[in-house]
Parts: C-alpha cells; structure tokens; sequence
C-alpha cells in the first residue's frame, strides 16, 4: 500500500537539499534555497535544510579538525535543522561521525557533542531497498543550547526517501546523501536512575520509493 511520507512534496525538498540546492524539472518542486545562519541556528525543524557549498566546507574541515581524520576522508552526509546542530558521516580513506558540532551566529563550526574515527572502513553491499546500520548519536555538548537524539544508517539506492519516527515523538524527514541518511531531534529524556546516560528512544526508520510505498523498515 503507497503512502506518502510527511507531505507530498517532501521528496523532492530532500532531492534538492541532496544536490546542493539544484533540482531538476522532473522533482516536481522548485530547489530548496540554502539556508541562512538565522535559521541554522534558529527553532529546530523536522524537514533538513539546504547548505551553501561554503558552509559545508566548513562543516567537513571541522568534522575532520575534531576526529583526527586525513585530508581524503570526505562528508558523505551533512545534516542540519536547526538549533546550531550538524551530524556529520565522515567516508574516504578514513571513516568517521560528528555526533553534534555548533554551527555559531557568526558562522564559525565548533566541536560539540562525541563521535568516532578510523583508519578506514569496508561496507558491505547493501540491496538497493533496504536500509542498513541505523545506529544512535546522541546530541548536546559543548555550548549547545539543545539536547536530543540522532540516527544515521544507509539507504540503497531504490530508496528515495527515508523517515525517522521516535514512538514518543514526531516523524523526522531524514536528510539522504550519498546512499546514507540521518536525522536527529530534541528530546529531554532524563538519565537514568545510576546517573548514566539517558536510555536510547524507541525509533522506527522507514525508506520509501519516489511514488511514497514503504521499502523497508527497521529499528536501530
């Protein structure tokens, strides 16, 4: 049964954002502008914005400054929503996350929240309808003002689409780059009763194809 992911045009928002901002005639939908530092660092969203090359850049050299990587380990995906947060999936000759860097009013990209590196990775083949390695980041750090959750996995290539549902919270339209979506929310779950960390959300992801029809679905 088709079913169409948070709006209609959500798809052809997320191609654009996808691109750099560049849709074709056939996405249906005009090209998401690259958004400003006002909304970068403004109310958080559950739709990805776009991002300007020059601030991606930025993004990539401060994801890479933070976990030790080389100058081949590139940004397979950028995600950003507001709140001052990006969520970085690092690919290359290395491998490595951003878990939360704070994008700044002034435009500058700081570390925040954790994340991880290596030397390099190997990725198994991945179907093109399925989705793969959905794991958890957790968001906050630094002087970030917001605290929450994030899910970055890949997506084969039949998959157009990818939404992230926390079952106590609202879907999240993942951002989707380069075969690997993430998205990330605000939650203020408290820790847990030993003073830990707070307990992982319960979250399903689902991919979709370009007419809306579920592909797959899966828990981190």
């Amino acid at each position: 049964m088709a079913r169409v992911p948070l709006a209609i045009l959500a798809i052809g928002v997320l191609l654009a954002a996808a691109c750099g901002g560049e849709a074709s005639p056939a996405d249906g939908v005009p090209p998401q502008a690259p958004a400003s530092i006002a909304q970068l660092i403004g109310p958080w969203q559950p739709r990805p914005f776009g991002l300007e090359p020059a601030m991606r850049s930025r993004v990539e050299q401060a994801c890479r400054r933070d976990m030790w990587l080389g100058p081949a380990t590139v940004a397979a995906l950028v995600d950003v929503r507001g709140g001052g947060v990006t969520v970085v999936r690092m690919v290359g000759q290395g491998a490595g996350k951003c878990d939360a860097l704070e994008i700044e009013a002034g435009g500058g990209i700081t570390g925040a929240g954790g994340g991880w590196s290596s030397n390099g990775e190997q990725l198994a083949p991945i179907e093109a309808t399925k989705l793969a390695e959905a794991e958890f980041g957790s968001v906050g750090g630094g002087n970030l003002r917001v605290r929450g959750w994030s899910v970055i996995g890949r997506a084969g290539p039949g998959i157009t689409s990818v939404e992230i549902e926390p079952v106590d919270g609202p879907a999240v339209l993942a951002t989707l780059e380069n075969g690997w979506f993430a998205g990330w929310w605000p939650s203020n779950l408290p820790p847990d009763g030993l003073g830990g960390p707070a307990p992982q959300p319960d979250v399903v992801v689902r991919g979709f194809d370009a007419a809306g029809t579920l592909l797959d679905e899966v828990r981190p």
